[in-house]
C-alpha cells in the first residue's frame, strides 16, 4: 500500500464506522474524497486493510468483552495489562493504525456485547 496513504490512514476512518455497512460506505467515500486520484483497486486495498484490522482486533475485543462482562473497558490492573497486551498484538500486525482506533474497537465491542 502507498506509504502516503498509510501515513494518513488514521484520518480516513472512524472506528465506529467499521461496525456497519453505512459506515463502511462512509469510509470508502472519505478515502475517495481525500485521494481522488486513487483507482478503485487501490481503494479496495485500503478497505481490505481496514477490514483485516477490524477482524483482527475484534478477536481480542471479544475476549475482553466476554471475560469482563462490562459495557465499557474494564479498569482493573489485570484488565489493563491484558488490554495493553492485546493492543500490542494489534499494533504489531497493523502498525499504521493508532492506539485510539484500537481502543475504540475494544470499547465498542464491550458496549455492544454487555449493554
Amino acid at each position: 500500500m502507498n506509504n502516503t496513504i498509510l501515513e494518513h490512514i488514521n484520518d480516513l476512518f472512524n472506528s465506529y464506522d467499521l461496525f456497519s455497512g453505512t459506515g463502511i460506505k462512509k469510509i470508502h467515500d472519505s478515502i475517495k474524497k481525500s485521494f481522488p486520484d486513487l483507482s478503485e483497486e487501490e481503494i479496495k486495498e485500503i478497505m481490505d486493510y481496514l477490514d483485516g484490522f477490524y477482524k483482527y482486533c475484534m478477536s481480542f475485543a471479544n475476549m475482553i468483552a466476554n471475560k469482563y462482562k462490562t459495557p465499557f473497558l474494564p479498569k482493573g490492573e489485570e484488565a489493563q495489562m491484558e488490554i495493553a497486551q492485546y493492543m500490542c498484538e494489534c499494533q504489531n500486525k497493523y502498525p499504521a493504525i493508532d492506539d485510539k482506533h484500537i481502543i475504540d474497537v475494544f470499547s465498542v465491542v464491550c458496549w455492544l456485547t454487555n449493554r
